[in-house]
């Protein structure tokens, strides 16, 4: 049970990741699309700021569940050297737990954001404002499920801090 919730946290992080990596490219051929659109071809086509500009907002929420997933999110780790193995899986725990509290209360806040943002419209676009707030809403959803199933990995084989299968340092170069 607990090998399957495993490759289940594994492959929900294996589809942020490849959805971080298009909207990667999305960026970047927007970005360019923009400058020689501007400087060589002159089109009627002003669409390329907006477009890449939602692209990195989906791009942020994307990279801040994989930094949570590969524990490099921003944090004080100055009392790390000094605690015990049990204090710090305890610690891990706990700003699990919490992360998940977060997330949560961005889920359940995010869709009145969603309903508003589909009445307006991103100019020169097809897309909507509800475009942006999908990206948390989505993003937390798996900030969910991939933190719950690591609490309850990490609940299950209470003890030291090891590395769970699929999250070695191969997987965590995000």
């Amino acid at each position: 049970m607990l090998g399957f919730l495993a490759r289940i946290e594994a492959g929900v992080a294996f589809a942020v990741k490849a959805a971080a990596m298009i909207v990667m490219v999305i960026v970047a051929v927007f970005t360019l699309g923009s400058a020689s659109d501007r400087y060589i071809y002159d089109t009627a086509f002003n669409a390329y700021d907006q477009i890449a500009q939602l692209a990195l907002v989906w791009l942020t929420f994307l990279g801040i569940v994989l930094a949570f997933r590969a524990r490099t999110n921003i944090r004080v780790d100055l009392v790390d050297g000094m605690l015990p193995v049990r204090l710090l899986a305890a610690r891990d725990i706990v700003s699990d737990v919490a992360a998940i509290a977060i997330f949560g209360v961005i889920q359940w806040k995010v869709w009145r954001l969603v309903e508003v943002g589909a009445g307006q419209v991103i100019m020169g676009t097809p897309f909507s404002s509800d475009a942006t707030f999908l990206a948390l809403a989505v993003s937390s959803a798996a900030a969910i499920v991939i933190l719950g199933i690591r609490l309850v990995l990490r609940l299950a084989r209470w003890g030291a801090p090891e590395v769970d299968a699929g999250t070695g340092p191969e997987d965590q170069a995000c």
